[in-house]
């Protein structure tokens, strides 16, 4: 290989050209400025910082020495050997020699020393021993030194050249501008005429201008100025450096550092709970690098992080209402509200609370039956939704009394359950068989049944609750009948004890309400004669056992009983109970009050302490169209017992 031994001039030319690096690498490194974590924003005055960056890219600004390599002439009858010597360093990647061969993209390489070509036998001497071999670019240019017409020559420096101006370009998108403009000097001396070198001093000043601004941007990261002042903060020195040289890696990396820092601190806020934080701090990471790959996979880690904290909270919030705790699982809702990125699963938890707050564990229109601790079950159960009606009936109302005003509005904070039929002989004869209960008419030995002889109601003896409206046994689906409030209420203490529940007689507004059924006109079914068969009532068609007829009857109807029917026995009502329009009047709760003036006004009982009369809601088996009315109501004593009374219950939620 033709080696071009270095005279005393060129050494010091070298040595020069190192010790311009060393200090230009001392006044302002082309690699970006990281932020430094450890340092408090306090502490860094930026005007200080910006004065730097300013200092620091007028040291750049100092043009770098020429490229002044030792180009020998090259002797004819070596010119051969050289080209071939040219093509091996290309084949190695050694373009140019010396310090700029690592800038070429090479390694530099030691000339043979005399020892070594002593002992091969090469021609050598002592003062070879600091040599460096040349790069194809030096060997080539030797060869031109001879013959400025070769061919080979000519054309490998001008791929050289192209391959200089290419390892450039790289240089300038990774950061190392002072690289670039060295190579910049290397093709001004070799090839001043290529075609690709002016746009290439025009990439190195785009560069340099995108260096400067990225270090403006590093400066202000440690002056903690990311986004303000508005277009002064490091996000827009960075953007800024893109727009002058878009493939600038330094101003790139600088914004990808900021938004991995953004994006780090979301995750860690969103760990902690502080999802506020975590959303501003993602929010502004998408300011610095909008929809980066980045930026969607650490949303989507966020995500699924708050969702799986969200399903969390929303099954110690079900698991809250279960037990009823509703503050508990009000304030899991709210946590889980705030926790979650979508709906889903939150109207759930928020309508299961809602309907604790009224029904406890039910739903409105949920029918059940509850296990009685002595075996069987309660009565079957209807829950009714809370809401509002007007209680009472309007002076204009035809058949109307004067006991029914005045009209008001009650509202049912929390729904309530009512039995969907009257307790039957059976339910009753359960409770009786249980406790070895005494009715008030079986401690009094009587109670008043229909005599079909006679063709009205009078007194017998005998007749207790096992006994039907004409004093014969009772069939166990028949209402049961000749009960009085104080066997009514011995039943549902009885039925509380046995479930754990709160079982009582209805208000009179709950009767009302159910009764109604969303209607306010005057019956049940709208106004007027029923159109068709509704309930048990005194209709025009129906007879006794002996061919009576009813005096009053309601002209066209006929519901096929004379006398209780078994409950269940016509079409159920608007909110699901049975018999409440008709078949057996029934207990309510309330003492009797001859107005409602001063009345509850949330579907409570009213109820004085000791008081003697109580009140009677309801049609039955023998009573006149006009007792049929929804607000019709009647007092009653207490201890009343007879054929045509009896009661169903309600249960608390």
């Amino acid at each position: 290989m033709t080696r071009l031994p270095r005279n005393p001039v060129s050494a010091l030319l070298l040595a020069a050209v190192l010790l311009a690096a060393v200090l230009l690498a001392g006044c302002g490194s082309d690699a970006p400025v990281p932020a430094d974590a450890g340092e408090t924003p306090a502490a860094v005055d930026p005007a200080e910082l910006e004065a730097g960056v300013e200092e620091a890219a007028v040291e750049d600004d100092a043009e770098p020495l020429d490229w002044t390599p030792d180009i020998l002439p090259v002797p004819k009858d070596d010119v051969r050997a050289a080209l071939r010597d040219a093509d091996e360093a290309r084949g190695q990647g050694r373009l140019l020699g010396g310090d700029l061969a690592e800038v070429a993209g090479g390694e530099p390489v030691a000339a043979v020393t005399a020892t070594e070509a002593a002992a091969a036998d090469l021609p050598g001497s002592a003062q070879d021993e600091d040599a460096v071999e040349p790069g194809a670019l030096e060997i080539l240019l030797g060869v031109l030194a001879t013959d400025a017409a070769n061919e080979s020559a000519n054309s490998g420096v001008d791929e050289i050249a192209s391959e200089l101006i290419e390892r450039g370009r790289r240089a300038l998108d990774e950061g190392r501008v002072a690289d670039a403009r060295r190579l910049e000097r290397v093709l001004a001396r070799a090839r001043a005429q290529h075609p690709g070198l002016a746009s290439y001093r025009e990439a190195i000043e785009a560069a340099r201008r995108a260096q400067l601004l990225t270090r403006r941007g590093d400066a202000r990261v440690r002056a903690d100025r990311i986004f303000r002042p508005e277009g002064k903060g490091a996000v827009a020195a960075y953007r800024e450096a893109l727009q002058a040289y878009p493939d600038f890696l330094p101003a790139r990396d600088g914004l990808v550092r900021l938004q991995a820092e953004h994006l780090n601190r979301a995750l860690a806020a969103a760990q902690s709970g502080d999802y506020a934080d975590s959303e501003k701090l993602q929010a502004d990471a998408a300011r610095i690098l909008p929809s980066s790959p980045a930026l969607q996979d650490m949303a989507a880690r966020i995500v699924e992080l708050r969702q799986g904290r969200t399903e969390q909270l929303l099954e110690q919030g079900h698991a809250a209402v279960d037990a009823l705790d509703l503050e508990l699982a009000a304030r899991r809702l709210a946590e889980a509200e705030r926790v979650s990125l979508q709906a889903r699963g939150l109207d759930s938890l928020r309508e299961r609370i809602e309907l604790a707050r009224h029904y406890g564990r039910f739903r409105p229109g949920q029918v059940f039956r509850e296990p009685l601790a002595a075996g069987g079950e309660a009565p079957e159960m209807v829950v009714l939704a809370h809401g509002r009606f007007v209680m009472g009936s309007p002076e204009d109302e035809p058949g109307r009394q004067e006991n029914e005003g005045p009209s008001h509005e009650i509202s049912f904070n929390r729904g309530f359950a009512i039995a969907r039929n009257e307790t039957t002989v059976a339910d009753f004869r359960r409770f009786v068989a249980a406790t070895q209960y005494r009715s008030v008419a079986t401690r009094r030995g009587r109670s008043t049944v229909y005599d079909e002889r006679g063709g009205a109601m009078s007194e017998h003896a005998g007749v207790d609750w096992r006994r039907d409206h004409a004093g014969r046994p009772a069939e166990p689906e028949l209402p049961v009948v000749h009960v009085a409030f104080e066997d009514a209420e011995a039943y549902v203490a009885w039925l509380s004890a046995q479930t754990g529940q709160r079982y009582r007689l209805p208000s009179e507004a709950e009767f009302e309400y159910a009764l109604r059924g969303g209607s306010s006109q005057a019956y049940a079914w709208g106004a007027g004669t029923p159109p068709r068969v509704v309930g048990n009532l005194t209709g025009d068609g129906d007879q006794s056992r002996l061919k009576r007829n009813w005096s009053n009857a309601i002209a066209g109807y006929s519901d096929g009983h004379w006398g209780p029917a078994p409950v269940r026995s016509y079409p159920a009502e608007a909110m699901g109970t049975f018999d409440l329009v008709g078949n057996v009047s029934e207990w309510v709760m309330d003492c009797w009050h001859d107005s409602y003036r001063r009345a509850p006004a949330d579907g409570t009982a009213w109820v004085n302490p000791g008081c003697e009369e109580r009140v009677i809601r309801g049609a039955s088996w023998a009573s006149t169209l006009d007792r049929a009315r929804s607000a019709y109501r009647q007092p009653s004593p207490a201890d009343t017992t007879h054929a045509r009374l009896g009661f169903r219950v309600v249960r608390e939620l």
